[in-house]
Order: structure tokens, then C-alpha cells, then sequence
């Protein structure tokens, strides 16, 4: 009887709601279900940690299930009332009981709100079904408070729902994680990835619901690591392409970091395009894995085991993964992640705002088995867009280059292309190399040195720098390959406190 709106907040509580009642399709989802989960979310709100979620992250302090003049004992009936109007709206019953519980001495304010079996009601801004009550902030998050017109549709403050979908919004915070004061929210094109989030959000929230030693919520700090592993947790609930080099089309996710708090409401959008998933998803499998699995295990950071932090009454837990968290600034910072990640370069001049981030500790001196090429070109082609015909043409200089290192024991080259810091400088290491090279064919064709290096004559890719960290990361990788790379890694080592801008020599 459920389907899927287009809009985050209800579809995340419909998928809440298939899954409460351990169902996977919403359309199978019936009347007796509804009254299930009902009754779980009135408990469910009637708890610590259902107030917190209510008055601090989802609704208003002064929503029916935080309402701080409801406390007192006497008043209790009214919290009930409350229940029943929001959460069971499906069951079409006589309101007038709850109504006058709601809204004694002549007040009307709840009764203005219901829309059922009046005249030329609107319809629910949802589903298009017939509405039942015209809601506010107190009971959809983000929206206008109550009496509020401004961007409201026909001047009239509120909007229309239906029972199934104001129920569907107060079952929606069990399906997102809670972090950092606030609801993330996660949305996707691929309906079972989206419904595979939100179940394992909501088996978390429902274990985190049964300590009662807990005053609120875990704080799951690291939400985008948390985004990452939920992705590669619903992987295993899809079939994936067996061929790595079919073409994936991978879902989009879309992730909704909100507060509905008080006077200080606050939303972000964070997204990890089609390109990104199917990158992340495609590493998991085949040739990349293991050199995948190893980087991102040197990227985890931890402050306290989850354990230690558990046994505290409000938890924060800590554990990230940083390469995780940095997939979120892709594209635009994919030359620092290439660099970090792939070439093993130490977070120096820009540091870190975490203790003990081990990114700090890169070494490429002892870490050059980490380095990939297939895993290199893969991210070129999917997140950087580069063409095929350069990336095969850095990786056959980078042959070259590493077979005449290898062959000569030129120590000096190496070191020489790895300092190298202004273009200038890197074309006379590269001039030099080919004016003392003795092979049989060139050792860096012209045609190939403008497809990777320049723009036009004289004239440098603005991305030149980058074609050098791509041809290193091959050279370094035949060397490691080759068994020579201890012989050489020692020239990097000394190189390491040189490697600054140089001024050009005067001819």
C-alpha cells in the first residue's frame, strides 16, 4: 500500500516502516503493519532516547512528545492523545475524543489542523492522496512553524499530508544516523541500495535503543566513513558486475545532514555522484582489491574503541576512515588524494586537524608495495575523466624510465624527476636522461612527451604536475616489482627536505 514520493524525508520513513515490519517491498506493506509500527514509535517516543531524537534533532521541544507542560503526571493522557492523532491517522476513527484531549478549554488548535472528510480539502503534497491534517515544523522537519505563510502554497500556512505519510515522517529518524546533533538522511537512485541503508540505520538506532544506560543517542561523528561502509554493506545484498570492465551503472547517493532544532535549524548536502560509487564499488573486487584493502587499512583512525565509548551515557563514537571521509571532496581535490593515497606522500604543509592522523606517517620509502598502477589508471578513468590514450602513455614512459633507472642504477634520475618542482626543472631531468639514454628506441618520444606534458609547443598542461606524480607512481612500481627498489629508495629518502619550488638558472 506504500510507494516510494521522490521526497527524502517520507521515503526514508516508508522504507523505515517496510523494514520495521521485516518486509522489503513498501507495497506490501498493510493497514496491520501500520498499527504495529504505531505502537513501537509511541513507545518508542516515550523513552530518553525517543524525547531526545523528538525535541533535539527531529521535531520541536514543544512537539506533543517533548511538550515540557506535558511532564507532569496528571497530564499524561494528553502525551497519548498526541500519539494517537500523529501515528494512527490510518485507522479513520472517531477523533473526537483525542481531539478534546488535545484541545481543551474552547482551544482549537489542533482541530484546525485536520483536513479529513472536510469539503474541498487539498490533497496530501506527497502521495496526491486525500489529506488528513495540514501540518507545521512541529511535525515536519525543516518546514514553517505553526501560522506561518511565508513560501506557503495559497497562503495558508501548513501543508497538507495524509495519515501514512505523517506516519511515515515520524518513523523516518530510525532510519537515519545520528550524528553530530543531527539526522543524516540518506537517498539514492537505486531504491533497494536506499532501503539497505535504512535498514541497517535502523537495526543500529533499535540496538542503540535497548541500552538503557544510554542518555542519548551514540554521536556516530564520522558520518561520511559511515556513508562508505553502508554502501559496501548493501553491496553485498545486490548482484555486482562480474566483469570489471563492463560498464557499471552505478547508483548516485545523495546524504541530508539536518537538525530541526529550535532557533538554530541547519542542513547540508553532501553527494557522492554515480562515477564515485562505482569507483568505490569497483575497487572491492578483482586485481584492485588487495591493493585497495591494504590503503584504506592505513587510513583508519580511531580516538577510543566502540566498546570503550559505549559504556559512557553519551557516547561519541570516533572511528573514521580517512579515505572514506575524502572520497566527499572529489573531483576537485583528486590531485591531494591521488597524491596522499597513491603516490604515499605525508600530510606536511597542510597538516591535520586530527591527533595521530596517520596520513602524517605515509612512507614511500617502506610503503612502495602499496603503490598500483591498475588501481591509479582505474581512478583516472572513472573520478579524474583522463584519456585512455595518456594514461597508456604515461605508463609506457614510465617503462621506459624504469627500465633505464633499473639498468644503469641511475640514482640521480630518480631523484632528480622526484624533486623536481617547476616545469622547467622537470623538462632538463627529462632532457638530460634522453641525451645519455642508448637504447634502441627512444626513450621518450616527442609526440609522446607533448601528449602528457603539453598544451602546445613550450607551452605546459596545467596539470603537469600531476602527469609527474602518475609517471613516479608508475616508476616506483616497477622498480618495487623489479626487486631493485632498496637499492634506490634511499636517493628518495635524502631528496625528501628538498623537494621546494627552485628558481630557474641563469644561462
Amino acid at each position: 500500500m506504500l510507494k516510494r514520493t521522490g521526497f527524502v524525508q517520507p521515503d526514508v520513513g516508508i522504507y523505515t516502516i517496510t523494514a520495521m515490519v521485516n518486509k522489503t517491498d513498501p507495497a506490501e506493506v498493510t493497514f496491520a503493519d501500520l498499527d504495529d509500527v504505531a505502537d513501537e514509535l509511541e513507545r518508542f517516543y516515550a523513552q530518553p532516547l525517543g524525547k531526545y531524537i523528538a525535541g533535539s534533532l527531529a521535531f520541536t521541544t514543544n512537539g506533543g512528545f517533548t511538550q515540557p507542560t506535558w511532564n507532569n503526571e496528571k497530564f499524561q493522557y494528553k502525551r497519548t492523545a498526541y500519539a494517537s492523532f500523529v501515528l494512527r491517522g490510518h485507522q479513520n476513527k472517531d477523533l473526537t475524543p483525542v481531539l478534546n484531549a488535545l484541545d481543551e478549554n474552547g482551544k482549537t488548535d489542533y482541530r484546525d489542523m485536520v483536513l479529513r472528510d472536510r469539503p474541498n480539502a487539498p490533497r496530501c503534497v506527497f502521495t496526491g492522496d486525500p489529506a488528513y491534517l495540514r501540518v507545521s515544523r512541529d511535525m515536519l522537519p525543516m518546514f514553517n512553524g505553526r501560522g506561518i505563510m511565508n513560501f506557503s502554497p495559497m497562503g495558508e500556512s501548513g501543508v497538507p499530508i495524509s495519515a501514512a505519510m505523517l506516519l511515515a515522517i515520524h518513523a523516518m529518524p530510525l532510519g537515519c544516523i545520528v550524528s553530530q546533533g543531527a539526522l543524516l538522511a540518506v537517498e539514492s537512485s537505486d531504491p533497494a541500495l536506499m532501503f539497505e541503508f535504512v535498514r541497517a540505520n535502523l537495526a543500529r538506532n533499535q540496538l542503540f535503543a535497548h541500552m538503557t544506560h544510554l542518555e542519548k543517542f551514540p554521536n556516530l561523528t564520522s558520518y561520511k566513513t559511515r556513508l562508505i561502509d553502508g554502501l559496501l554493506e548493501a553491496q553485498h545484498a545486490a548482484p555486482f558486475p562480474a566483469d570489471e570492465a563492463e560498464y557499471y551503472a552505478a547508483p548516485s547517493l545523495t546524504a541530508y545532514h539536518f537538525s530541526n532544532y529550535g532557533a538554530s535549524p541547519r542542513l547540508q548536502i553532501y553527494t557522492l555522484p554515480s562515477n564515485i560509487v562505482g569507483f568505490v564499488l569497483s575497487v572491492q573486487h578483482g586485481r584492485h582489491a588487495a591493493a585497495w584493502s591494504e590503503i584504506v587499512r592505513k587510513a583508519r583512525h580511531e580516538e577510543k574503541s566502540a566498546g570503550e565509548e559505549l559504556n559512557q551515557a553519551a557516547p561519541r563514537l570516533t572511528q573514521r576512515n580517512l579515505i572514506y571521509e575524502d572520497l566527499f571532496d572529489l573531483p576537485e581535490k583528486a590531485r591531494d588524494f591521488l597524491r596522499t593515497y597513491f603516490l604515499r606522500q605525508p600530510l606536511r604543509k597542510h597538516g591535520s586537524a586530527l591527533k595521530n592522523d596517520p596520513r602524517a606517517q605515509y612512507d614511500l620509502s617502506t610503503e612502495a608495495s602499496l603503490l598500483s598502477w591498475d588501481l591509479t589508471a582505474l581512478f583516472l578513468e572513472r573520478i579524474m575523466l583522463m584519456q585512455k590514450d595518456r594514461i597508456d602513455q604515461i605508463r609506457s614512459l614510465g617503462d621506459r624510465l624504469a627500465e633505464h633507472i633499473q639498468r644503469n642504477h641511475d640514482r640521480r634520475l630518480l631523484r632528480d624527476l622526484y624533486i623536481a618542482r617547476a616545469y622547467w626543472q622537470f623538462r632538463q631531468v627529462l632532457l638530460r636522461a634522453v641525451q645519455r639514454y642508448n637504447g634502441a628506441e627512444p626513450l621518450c618520444p616527442f609526440d609522446t612527451y607533448v601528449t602528457i606534458f603539453e598544451e602546445s609547443e613550450d607551452f605546459e598542461r596545467q596539470d603537469w604536475s600531476l602527469a609527474r606524480d602518475l609517471l613516479l607512481i608508475r616508476i616506483f612500481e616497477q622498480l618495487q616489482r623489479s626487486g631493485v627498489w632498496g637499492q634506490v629508495a634511499d636517493a628518495l629518502e635524502a631528496a625528501d627536505g628538498e623537494q621546494e619550488e627552485p628558481s630557474p638558472s641563469v644561462n
